[in-house]
Formats: C-alpha cells, structure tokens, sequence
C-alpha cells in the first residue's frame, strides 16, 4: 500500500553507502521506521529533509507486519531553519523527538501528539534565545503536555499553587502541589520537594498555553528545579521507558563547543 501523509523525523541514521534509516512518526501509522535507499547520493530526491526534527510529507511502501518500511518521497511541510542554529533550540528538539521516540508505540496513530510536536518544533524555532519568549521553557511545557496525551496529566489546581508558603510538595503518582507541611496529603504518595518559585512554575507549564509558558521568567536555580521536577513526573510514570540520552550529552557540552547530539 502506498501512503502519503505529514511526519516528523524522530532519528536518522546511514545505512550502507548511500542510503539512511529514518523512524517517523506518521499521521496514519504512528512511529514507524523506513529505509531511504540513496539518501546520502548527492542529487538525492530527499534532499536534507530527513534530519531529525523536519516537519514533512512522505509517501512511503507500508506492508502491514513489516518492521522496515520503504520511503520513496520527502519534502518540507515546514522549514524550521534556526532549530539546527542554535545548541538551546537544539537540545529542546531533540529532547522532544527523543522523548516522543521512546513513548509512543510503533505502528499506533496518534494525530494529537503529532499535531503537538510539530506545532512546538514551530515555536521553539521562531522563539527567541535570550529574553521572552524563551526556548527552553518549550521543553516542560511540551513534557506536560505530552503527559496529558498520554494519559497522566498532572493534577494541578490553582488554589493548591496559591497556598503554597515558601516551599511545597509535588506528588508525583497525581502532579498535584501541597503545602510541605500538610502531612496528611502526602500519605501513601511518592513525593519532591521543591521551592514554591519551582512549583508555580510547574503549574504554569501544566496549565498555561504555550506562548504564556513561553514569557515566563526563571532565574537559574528555579530552572533546574523546575525541570528536574518535570523530569521526576515523567520519570515516574514512563520509568525505563523515560530517555536520558541528548540531556546527558547536552550537559556534557554545556559552556564548551561540540555537535549537537543527534
């Protein structure tokens, strides 16, 4: 059956001598993986378009059973030019693609989430680096929101936020905030620590839309903690399946010069 349908590129990778290994995840057949045969030729028809995190249409063999797909076709549905550019926007997209890779099942079809990562592959692409609105808050903001789709959307409630004192609690199995000193919520509940400043910014990025998550300002300490909390939610609720991998070379980079993990 031939198909023809929007993607983002997930991973790519070369295979032989001239062709790549690219996972999809598709409109119509969710996660997939798919051998370009001559890629990597100079005149190739694919142009760059098979780069990680490249919004595109491809037209792609589908054989059901078939772990390996064969990709006749693809072309740009949009250009995101400075997401290669820049290491923050480049470790944002990555980690997107990455997390998106490593949770969704192959071969099930999830428009929602597809719809999600490459409306925020556009943003963080336009955003700024420095100042408002800021890159790196795509990176929680998209984390959550891939949660609700997923099924756990953290349960966070406004008034909850608004009596925290200086620090509180985020209960990890539910995403709700407590008062640290409100032991009776915390009963029978997996729970971190955290700063008041870190966890109205936790209930920002779960209940704000994008361009409002986008302004938010964070000063260097309630950034790690904000998304190391973020990071600790998925964590619980995915556990293995939760990928460390560009966070890991995106630090080993930090303040030094390097190719961005791929």
């Amino acid at each position: 059956m031939i198909v023809r349908t929007d993607a983002v590129v997930l991973r790519a990778f070369d295979y032989g001598e001239t062709s790549r290994i690219v996972t999809l995840l598709t409109r119509r057949h969710g996660v997939l993986s798919a051998l370009a045969r001559g890629a990597r030729r100079p005149k190739s028809r694919f142009g760059a378009a098979l780069q990680p995190m490249a919004y595109v249409q491809v037209v792609y063999y589908h054989k059901e059973g078939r772990g390996l797909q064969t990709l006749k076709e693809a072309a740009y549905v949009a250009r995101f030019g400075h997401l290669g550019a820049d290491l923050e926007k480049t470790t944002v997209g990555l980690r997107m693609v990455e997390l998106a890779r490593a949770l969704l099942h192959e071969h099930d079809p999830n428009a929602p989430v597809l719809g999600l990562l490459a409306h925020t592959l556009a943003w963080v692409d336009a955003a700024r680096s420095d100042g408002a609105p800021r890159a790196a808050n795509a990176l929680p903001w998209f984390q959550l929101r891939l949660a609700t789709l997923l099924g756990f959307a953290p349960d966070v409630r406004r008034g909850d936020v608004e009596a925290l004192g200086d620090a509180g609690v985020l209960l990890l199995d539910t995403g709700a905030v407590v008062p640290a000193g409100a032991p009776a919520g915390l009963a029978g509940h997996a729970a971190l620590r955290a700063s008041r400043a870190a966890l109205r910014a936790f209930a920002v990025f779960a209940l704000a839309d994008l361009d409002t998550a986008g302004r938010l300002r964070l000063d260097g300490p309630t950034r790690t903690e904000v998304e190391a909390a973020v990071d600790a939610y998925l964590r619980y609720h995915t556990e293995d399946a939760f990928p460390e991998r560009v966070r890991r070379v995106a630090d080993q980079m930090a303040g030094g010069a390097g190719t961005p993990p791929g």
